[in-house]
Formats: C-alpha cells, structure tokens, sequence
C-alpha cells in the first residue's frame, strides 16, 4: 500500500515539474499562457524544450509587443464604434426614407 501511494505522490511529482513552465506563466499572468503550455506540453519532455518553455516563462512581455497589442486593441474598438455609429445612421436613413414614400404615397392618391 505504501508502494502504491509513493509511486502516485512521485507521479504527481514529476508531472508538476513537467508543467512547472505552465503552472510559472500562468502565476505571472503572461499573456501567451496557453501558447507556452501547448509548447510544453508538446517539446517538454526534451530537455532542449523544457528550458526553452521555463525561459519563455520567465521572460518578461516586451513593451514593444505590449504596445503593439494596446494599439491593435484601439483600433478594434474604434473600428467597432464606427461600425456602430454607421448601422445606425443606416438604419435611420432607412427609416426616414421610408416614412417619406409612405407620406408621399398618400398625399398623390388624395390628388
């Protein structure tokens, strides 16, 4: 029973330091965390692989790429408001022409 109980407590082990480089990402909040876990998952179990994922884990996000991503946010959401803005102004125009043929139709059929 003892036997038993070692070998699932080693298990358990190994297989937290096997993820170690995950389990770090996701601690400090990385945003590639689930890109880094694919990678360990996949080339951790090279010894190459697993210190490439611990690195990776460990590296700080660039301001570069952290400004890259704030910009591209931006412009989703400006993109977005202005798609908005327009389906709207759309749908207005659409609702004025329409009550305008309705009112024209009925002042031609009293002539």
């Amino acid at each position: 029973m003892l036997k038993v109980l070692l070998e699932v407590v080693a298990a358990i082990a190994v297989t937290g330091i096997y993820l170690l480089p995950a389990i770090l990402a996701d601690r400090t909040k990385r945003r590639s965390v689930l890109l880094l876990a694919l990678f360990n998952l996949l080339f951790g179990w090279t010894v190459i692989g697993w210190i490439a994922a611990l690195y990776w884990a460990f590296h700080p996000d660039s301001a570069r790429v952290l400004g890259r991503v704030a910009k591209k946010n931006r412009r989703a959401s400006a993109h977005h408001t202005v798609d908005a803005i327009v389906s709207r102004a759309r749908a207005r125009g659409a609702r004025r022409a329409g009550i305008g043929f309705a009112h024209g139709m009925e002042r031609g059929s009293g002539d």
